[in-house]
């Protein structure tokens, strides 16, 4: 998987680039496993400075697969942000 990673390179700059001017806008929920070893929470500064309409929830206990670790915890995120 890192060979891909790196082979992706061109899109996810391209992404990077993109993402905020067309998305930067739209209300967020951002789940956030405390514990993951991918997407660390070093990276929670950048996803707030993309998306200023968000709602960060930490998942203080939860690794890379969040909806396996705290399922309950999350369908309850996404009803309060986005339910009626």
């Amino acid at each position: 998987m890192p060979k891909q990673i790196l082979a992706a390179r061109p899109l996810l700059q391209r992404l990077a680039r993109d993402v905020p001017a067309t998305l930067g806008a739209k209300p967020v929920l951002l789940m956030w496993g405390m514990k993951d070893f991918a997407f660390k929470p070093k990276m929670i500064p950048r996803m707030r400075a993309t998306f200023p309409d968000h709602v960060l929830v930490e998942l203080p206990d939860t690794k890379h697969y969040i909806q396996e670790d705290a399922p309950d915890r999350i369908a309850e995120a996404i009803i309060e942000r986005f339910g009626s």
